[in-house]
């Protein structure tokens, strides 16, 4: 989290529903404004909160609150392109989503946002069919499962093995490509279709009420919930209610920039992990003596 100096990320946490209708057609239309006032007044926005835990609904919140709305990833592209600072943390279970796709969509809203992408985890929608297609390991199990894996893809393809030399018609370096060799409550052998992301590990979030909280409490970057201190959290029902809370939020100063990576905003250091791990594609010319190993540093 931010230094103690620092004063506590503010996040808005917007449940489907309410996706739902700020990409409908009305409220696309006012979406430039609401846009530049998240960008003013919120660190990160939580994308599809409703998936880790069952929000409680203001009075004005639509009657159709309880349909699902709008999938977060898709929320989160259409944000990233009318945002600029705002971070994008989107919500996903394991239940219904498997790690490889999780880890794939976010690295790629994490570039197109410059990143500022997080990953909200959760152990089960209470919305989807019970259990799950990919695993049959204990929900909260596979959840603290699925963060390992997903953090071992996302610094599996190194961004600076593209080299795109016409000279040499090399591409890629593919040789400094890691196989994730992963067992566990999901198994996984390959590397990530998408190179390191701007964060290369985007941050890791986890609810703090519920069944999750033990195990994914320790796996996890950041704590968010209502029992938590450390960031000021608005829970929001309804279009109505977001309209509400960035019209009457006072607007910090902010100057102007890139975008800010989201682990920063989180107090997070940058992920310089090292890798290793068997070549996803051997290259004669590049083995080792060690069933073709390859150590990785981030840049």
């Amino acid at each position: 989290m931010p230094p103690d100096h620092a004063p506590p990320p503010v996040l808005v946490a917007v449940a489907r529903s309410t996706l739902g209708e700020l990409l409908s057609p009305d409220g696309a239309a006012e979406l430039p404004w609401l846009a530049e006032r998240l960008d003013a007044v919120a660190d990160a926005l939580l994308l599809g909160v409703d998936m880790v835990h069952e929000p409680s609904l203001s009075p004005d919140a639509d009657a159709d609150a309880g349909g699902v709305g709008i999938d977060p990833t898709i929320a989160a592209i259409m944000l990233a392109h009318h945002t600029r600072r705002v971070g994008l943390v989107v919500a996903a279970v394991v239940q219904r989503d498997h790690p490889y796709n999780v880890a794939r969509r976010l690295a790629s809203i994490d570039h197109a946002s410059g990143g500022r992408a997080g990953l909200l985890i959760g152990v089960e929608d209470h919305r989807a069919a019970a259990g799950s297609p990919w695993t049959r390991a204990n929900p909260v199990v596979a959840a603290a499962d699925a963060v390992t894996v997903i953090r071992a893809l996302w610094r599996s393809f190194p961004v600076d093995a593209i080299v795109a030399d016409r000279e040499s018609g090399v591409f890629a370096e593919s040789h400094r490509i890691v196989a994730v060799d992963h067992r566990g409550a999901f198994d996984i052998a390959g590397p990530l279709q998408v190179p390191w992301s701007p964060q290369i590990w985007p941050p890791v979030l986890a609810w703090s009420a519920g069944t999750a909280e033990p195990a994914l409490a320790q796996i996890a970057d950041v704590v968010v919930g209502p029992e938590t201190t450390q960031a000021v959290l608005h829970q929001v029902g309804s279009l109505a209610e977001l309209r509400r809370l960035l019209r009457t939020a006072a607007e910090p100063e902010r100057s102007p920039g890139n975008p800010i990576p989201l682990r920063t905003r989180f107090g997070l250091a940058p992920a310089d992990p090292p890798t290793e791990g068997r070549q996803a594609f051997p290259d004669p010319a590049h083995s080792t003596d060690e069933e073709d190993k390859v150590v990785l540093h981030a840049r």
